[in-house]
């Protein structure tokens, strides 16, 4: 299985392969939204749904990628805080 940072540094050397990396994050927050609205217009295209995802996902890797974010480390950090805010407290005594 790939990491989330593999696919963060796919995106992010795509970019670079095709010199659009220059780009603001403000510009692909502003792209982020545009998707987000195709993505609520899609919502009962299955098919369309699965690509506005992925257009989105996409743009969230370019921006960690930017940013040097490790998002594997992210993603396990936030795994834990869900575990222990949803799961672990959850129970009733």
């Amino acid at each position: 299985m790939m990491s989330l940072n593999y696919y963060r540094d796919e995106a992010g050397n795509f970019m670079e392969r095709i010199n659009a990396s220059d780009g603001c994050t403000e510009d692909k927050i502003k792209m982020l939204d545009e998707e987000y609205k195709l993505f609520k217009e899609s919502i009962n295209n299955p098919e369309k749904l699965r690509h506005q995802i992925y257009d989105m996902v996409f743009i969230l890797f370019e921006i960690a990628f930017d940013y040097g974010f490790d998002i594997e480390a992210e993603w396990i950090k936030g795994k834990e805080k869900k575990q222990k805010k949803y799961i672990e407290n959850s129970y009733i005594e």
